[in-house]
């Protein structure tokens, strides 16, 4: 059957349109915008700044806790309103940057600086951008951001009996307003190109009286609306009316129509996007010279109009981003020293005032080289520095490569841990070495001993170190906010250098053309070939400090935790090592522990009876744990770290799991290798019955290997293809081993 058009298709369009056009309040008159005020003063008493603030709050917020703080993370960025589609992952420390600086124009009353995002090559920073002007666009089109200007509309001469050009009108004099002609009775609309602000029409006192009449004498006002006044062209087109009409404000205000607009980066309304060039960034052009004008009023035709134009006029109430700001010439945006300390620019016949948040971003090694220029000083003190590394926590790093690692997208099977495997040695390339001398001799150390992974491991888990005291360990677990804040004021903050998600995305594609499978030791191979680039890519003529940048080492950091993800996965799909068993049975372990030292006994909820603490558990656990020295102390030290814990924690539930994730890892390892023997076992019989004869596999042995064949196709995401190549790579490193 062929398809074809519904009945009332255009109709049902029609009509919704229509209706959502009045809902929106699209278009209005002067009285009934100032009605629209009153119902949300708030709301439409807001400068640029303040209107993007209220886009990072819109949105919600949630607190994300790591082991190297907590952070407010700003749910604009996860694009909820494009289904996730472009989101920023991690950087909650640049949103909150970003944020407060914001709240501080709100406070002073107007943007007086601008914000430059400056890292490295990938790090991030366009896509933060983008994600504030798609936040903007939704936003607008929402009742709490409704944003108005207005134009100017004449009737047509056609219903003029009087006057000179701005007399009565038949069937148009009893209006209070022209806001609603329709196209046949008006002569000339004239835009507002600036998009001034409504209340821009009412003189200064009155608008501010009115203001504080509705907020209240304290509320912070924008400057943009008590200090502002209409753009030039606006401005010549009120006094011209007002003259005509000998000062009835009543007359002038019906040429008012009052206009919703909607921020849009696609049409440049309100959001714009500058790349590097070398001309000013806004211009004017005549326009009463303009034959589609002429059906002007006399008294307007005899004026010398001007519209202005250019990045800036299409970027006002909104926001202006200046891509790779630094690329320019210094004379191209010197401009923005006084724009910025002001808020006006001035071009050739009239000075713009501008309401727009200004933001831009820069390489590092740009930002690095314009610190040495002669004019930074003067604008130093007009820009905002916002540090934008590139991501130091795995975890985070590997959502990046989600559709690079992603079958469906890909095309062919991925073996699991891709994304981790690349993501690990990206963190690894950008990590710097602790510097002992500023934390307490007690982990001095143990920060001098620490590896790029173990560190890697630390900021993305909470692992701490293996071989260190009870102490030692409270100590450094109590210093990881400091540890990941070590060098953040310096030029080479961490994050600064290393491999960008650029480069490791390409790796990744080039990964899965080379075969019919992706898998992590692609990935390695791959990435062994990009490290003899040296001359491509900056990090790798990093000097070698210890193990940091030295790349070599970092492959072999990167395998062996890959061996030991593979290794978790598949003791957990034979059934040796159940994870869920095994913090439970710690839980327990701890359990009896507390009241072993409270001397009590424990109740007991699958018998119902209190019983004594086991001495068998706790003993079999400090066993695994290789605790040799005094058990009652090791007991001691767990209590007190639970309590530091809570200390340091107050608002938190407590998460035992959490807390102890180090001793229950290594509780794991020491099941993992008792079994070691039973496992090899089963690996053999999976590559036997994933290959080419099946047959051949040892019947005793059948049932351990088609349970976890099943296992770790259906709950852990392997691949048949991807499974023969893992269980080849992990037999020949234990024989390497």
């Amino acid at each position: 059957m062929t398809p074809s058009v519904p009945a009332g298709f255009l109709d049902a369009l029609i009509s919704s349109t229509q209706a959502r056009f009045a809902s929106e309040k699209v278009l209005l008159s002067l009285p009934e915008y100032l009605d629209v005020l009153a119902a949300d003063p708030g709301g439409q008493a807001r400068d640029a700044a303040g209107y993007l603030r209220d886009v990072f709050l819109y949105y919600g917020v949630e607190e994300v806790s790591r082991p190297y703080g907590r952070a407010t993370r700003y749910r604009l960025f996860d694009r909820p309103f494009d289904e996730g589609r472009g989101a920023l992952i991690g950087q909650e420390r640049v949103q909150q940057a970003v944020f407060d600086l914001l709240s501080g124009f709100v406070q002073e009353g107007r943007v007086s600086k601008l914000i430059l995002l400056h890292g490295p090559n990938g790090s991030a920073k366009s896509r933060f951008i983008a994600c504030l002007q798609a936040g903007l666009e939704d936003y607008s089109q929402t009742p709490q951001g409704a944003l108005y200007t207005f134009n100017w509309v004449f009737p047509s001469k056609r219903l003029h009996t009087t006057g000179i050009g701005f007399g009565k009108t038949r069937g148009a004099e009893s209006l209070e307003s022209y806001a609603y002609l329709k196209e046949g009775e008006i002569d000339a609309r004239i835009i507002n190109e600036m998009r001034d602000h409504p209340l821009l029409l009412l003189p200064r006192d009155a608008r501010v009286s009115l203001l504080r009449r509705l907020l209240g004498e304290a509320a912070a006002l924008p400057k943009a609306l008590t200090e502002g006044a209409l753009s030039p062209k606006a401005r010549q087109i009120y006094d011209a009316l007002l003259k005509a009409y000998q000062g009835d404000l009543r007359e002038v205000f019906k040429h008012v129509q009052v206009e919703r607009f909607y921020i849009s980066p696609r049409y440049r309304r309100g959001a714009v996007v500058v790349d590097p060039q070398m001309r000013v960034d806004a211009g004017v052009r005549q326009i009463t010279a303009d034959r589609s004008l002429s059906a002007l009023p006399p008294s307007l035709q005899n004026l010398t109009l001007y519209e202005p134009v250019g990045d800036l006029v299409d970027a006002n109430r909104g926001i202006i981003e200046y891509n790779d700001l630094l690329k320019r010439p210094l004379e191209a945006f010197k401009y923005l020293l006084s724009t910025c300390e002001t808020g006006n620019v001035r071009l050739d016949t009239m000075t713009l005032s501008l309401d727009t948040v200004f933001i831009g971003s820069c390489n590092a090694l740009h930002l690095a080289a314009f610190k040495e220029a002669p004019d930074f000083a003067s604008f130093k003190g007009r820009i905002e520095l916002v540090a934008v590394p590139y991501l130091v926590d795995y975890r985070d790093e590997a959502r990046i490569y989600a559709e690079q690692t992603d079958p469906q997208i890909v095309g062919r099977p991925v073996a699991p841990y891709t994304a981790e495997v690349t993501a690990l040695w990206g963190v690894l390339t950008r990590l710097e070495r602790p510097i002992p001398a500023a934390y307490p001799k007690g982990i001095r150390v143990a920060l001098g001993r620490m590896s790029p992974q173990a560190k890697a491991l630390l900021y993305a888990e909470g692992r701490l170190p293996s071989g260190l005291d009870r102490e030692a360990q409270r100590t450094l677990a109590a210093h990881i906010p400091e540890l990941h804040a070590e060098r953040k004021d310096s030029d080479f903050y961490e994050g600064r250098f290393g491999a960008s998600p650029r480069e490791l995305k390409a790796v990744l594609l080039q990964a899965a053309q080379r075969g019919k499978i992706l898998t992590p030791m692609a990935v390695l191979d791959e990435l062994d070939a990009l490290c003899t680039q040296t001359s491509v890519y900056e990090f790798l003529r990093l000097k070698p400090d210890n193990d940091y940048h030295k790349f070599d080492a970092l492959r072999a950091a990167v395998e062996a935790f890959y061996l030991e993800a593979l290794q978790r996965d598949m003791h957990e799909a034979m059934g040796l090592v159940d994870a869920t068993a095994t913090q439970s049975r710690f839980l327990n372990y701890i359990d009896d522990v507390k009241h072993f030292i409270k001397q009590e006994k424990r109740h007991n909820p699958a018998t119902g009876q209190y019983e004594a603490p086991s001495p068998a558990l706790m003993t079999d656990i400090e066993r695994r744990l290789g605790v040799h020295a005094s058990v009652v102390e090791f007991r001691n030290s767990l209590m007190q770290q639970i309590a530091a814990w809570r200390m340091d924690h107050p608002a938190e539930e407590l998460d035992l799991a959490v807390i102890f994730a180090d001793k229950i890892h290594a509780l794991s390892e020491s099941y993992y290798a008792e079994k070691a023997a039973t496992a090899r076992r089963v690996l053999e019989g999976l590559l036997i019955y994933t290959g080419a004869q099946p047959d051949k596999l040892d019947a005793d042995i059948k049932p351990e290997v088609t349970r976890a064949l099943e296992a770790l196709e259906g709950r852990y995401g392997y691949h048949r293809e991807t499974l023969k190549a893992v269980i080849t790579f992990m037999l020949s490193a234990k024989e390497a081993g």
